[in-house]
């Protein structure tokens, strides 16, 4: 059980934790603090054990404010119920678990053993507002940010499926000082010509003013791939493909260019090629 728990902790979580238990240190420092200002403007006697043994009451903050906070984060359940128990479970074992506390520790360290409705009457009536605030706002800012954050969620992915529809379509391309339009899907590959790139079509091919690193992200993944360093082809205007023995792949074109696929390459080309159902494969 340890290990499961221990394997769902993330980083984040153990953060929480130590901010929880550095909160809870503060807490028990004021309340000490505050006994002490207490017993010097009444004028009365101030027993720092007995003070320290009642700022249990701060400590217990810390393992339940953390399984609180767990038990949100791990079952995501937006129903009344679910929530009306992470909030009201937490305020119900902190009112009797303090006056166990309390009584076990006055009974092994202390002369006075402090009785446990006694206790559970003093909490509440001096801590069960505290215990209402702790516990409900933890598990209303919850809410309030789940609410926030799931709508920017939803556009973020939305905008990311537009975006993922809006591949180049067209390259306008000059011949001499006429222009016309390319259809991408036409085209067999592209190849690198330092400051510009080559569009390899069937029967032709154009100078084309920007990089393959420019143009690569401008087309669709399920069509072109990157075969080589300075070769991006159509998956679907590749013939076959051959190995050459030692890493690397000669692939042959619709109209017979050969082209070297790069070892580094040749998993996502060969994973490319088998979902294209090309018929040759040597």
């Amino acid at each position: 059980m340890d290990g499961v728990l221990i394997t769902r902790l993330s980083s984040k979580d153990k953060k929480v934790f130590f901010v929880l238990s550095l909160s809870v240190v503060a807490l028990v420092m004021l309340s000490l603090v505050q006994d002490l200002l207490r017993s010097c403007l009444r004028n009365i006697a101030f027993y720092f054990s007995e003070s320290f043994m009642f700022s249990t009451f701060w400590w217990l903050f810390a393992p339940l404010l953390f399984a609180q906070y767990i038990t949100v984060r791990l079952k995501e359940n937006k129903h009344v119920y679910f929530q009306l128990i992470v909030f009201v479970l937490p305020i119900i074992l902190h009112l009797f678990a303090f006056p166990f506390l309390v009584w076990v520790l006055s009974v092994l360290f202390y002369y006075h053993t402090f009785a446990l409705r006694q206790t559970l009457q003093y909490t509440l009536s001096e801590h069960l507002f505290q215990l209402v605030i702790m516990y409900s706002v933890p598990v209303l800012a919850c809410q309030y940010i789940t609410k926030k954050s799931k709508p920017a969620a939803k556009i973020f992915i939305s905008e990311m499926s537009t975006n993922a529809n809006h591949f180049m379509e067209n390259i306008l391309v000059a011949e001499g000082a006429r222009k016309h339009s390319v259809v991408v899907s036409e085209v067999l590959f592209f190849t690198a010509s330092p400051p510009y790139i080559s569009i390899h079509l069937d029967d032709k091919k154009y100078l084309h003013n920007c990089t393959l690193k420019s143009i690569s992200p401008k087309l669709n993944p399920e069509h072109f791939v990157r075969v080589h360093k300075s070769t991006i082809v159509n998956i679907k205007m590749v013939a076959s493909y051959s190995s050459r023995l030692n890493g690397d792949f000669d692939l042959k074109m619709i109209n017979d260019v050969t082209l070297r696929v790069s070892r580094n390459f040749a998993a996502d080309f060969k994973n490319m090629f088998a979902k294209s159902h090309h018929l040759t494969t040597k």
